[in-house]
C-alpha cells in the first residue's frame, strides 16, 4: 500500500480549505489522497437501545446507519467533483468523527490526516472545532489543522 493522506470533509468551507491543502500536499509528495467523511447520526444511540429493551426497534439502527452512509457517499462524490478530484479515493464511516477518522487513517496506513479548523454549526465556529481538537487526542499519525483562509497560501 502506498503512502496516503486522509482528508476529513463535511461540506463546510473549512473542510474545502483543508481539501485544497491536502490535495496539494498529496500531489507534491506523490501520496494517495483519500477523502473521508464520518457521519455522526444523532439518533443511533437511542435506536441501538432497542436491542437492549429500549423503545426503538433494533432494525432502526441498521436502517439509519445505511441512510447516513448513503448520504456521506453522496457528499464525498459532490465534494470530489467540485474540487476536480474525481479520481481521489473515498471512505465513509459512521460513528464519532474524530475516532472514525483516526481509525480510517490506521486502515489506510496514512502518513497524515488533514482537517479544517471548524466544521458546520454556529456554536463550533466560536472555538477550534470539536472534531479537530478531539482528533489530536486520538490520532496515531500527525494531524494538520488548516485554519480559515490557508487554502490560498502557497
Amino acid at each position: 500500500m502506498s503512502e496516503s493522506i486522509i482528508c476529513g470533509v463535511d461540506g463546510s468551507d473549512d473542510s474545502h480549505a483543508a481539501l485544497a491543502v491536502a490535495a496539494r500536499l498529496a500531489k507534491r509528495l506523490g501520496a494517495r489522497l483519500v477523502l473521508a467523511h464520518v457521519a455522526e447520526p444523532a439518533h443511533i444511540s437511542y435506536a441501538a437501545a432497542g436491542s437492549f429493551g429500549g423503545m426503538a426497534p433494533p432494525m432502526l439502527a441498521t436502517e439509519e446507519i445505511g441512510w447516513h452512509k448513503e448520504e456521506a457517499e453522496r457528499l464525498l462524490a459532490q465534494v470530489a467533483a467540485d474540487a476536480g478530484l474525481i479520481d481521489a479515493e473515498r471512505r465513509v464511516a459512521v460513528g464519532s468523527p474524530a475516532e472514525g477518522l483516526a481509525d480510517l487513517a490506521d486502515g489506510e496506513d496514512a502518513e497524515l490526516i488533514v482537517v479544517g479548523s471548524r466544521g458546520r454549526g454556529a456554536f463550533k465556529a466560536a472555538f477550534l472545532g470539536s472534531v479537530s481538537s478531539s482528533l489530536l487526542g486520538v490520532s496515531r499519525c500527525p494531524v494538520l489543522i488548516v485554519p480559515p483562509g490557508a487554502a490560498g497560501v502557497r
